[in-house]
């Protein structure tokens, strides 16, 4: 292997791999944070709070949909 793709497969294995391991798992777990919100109505003093989870929401399924499905994960 080259030393191009040796770098590659280490940058993915501890850099990619885990940003997008804790990015699924946030976005799966993020609307039990602002479910709750929008429950209870949204208040104006709230709605920072539900516009930036909805940001981060986006953030992570964007950053997280390729969990499971990429480099050398067998199943």
């Amino acid at each position: 292997m080259s030393r191009a793709g040796v770098l590659v497969t280490f940058s993915y294995q501890f850099l990619a791999e885990p940003i997008q391991l804790v990015s699924f798992w946030l976005s799966v777990s993020l609307p039990l944070v602002y479910l709750p919100i929008l429950f209870h109505g949204l208040k104006d003093s709230l709605f920072p709070v539900f516009f930036g989870l909805l940001v981060l929401h986006g953030l992570t399924l964007f950053l997280g949909h390729g969990h499971g499905h990429g480099h050398g994960h067998q199943g």
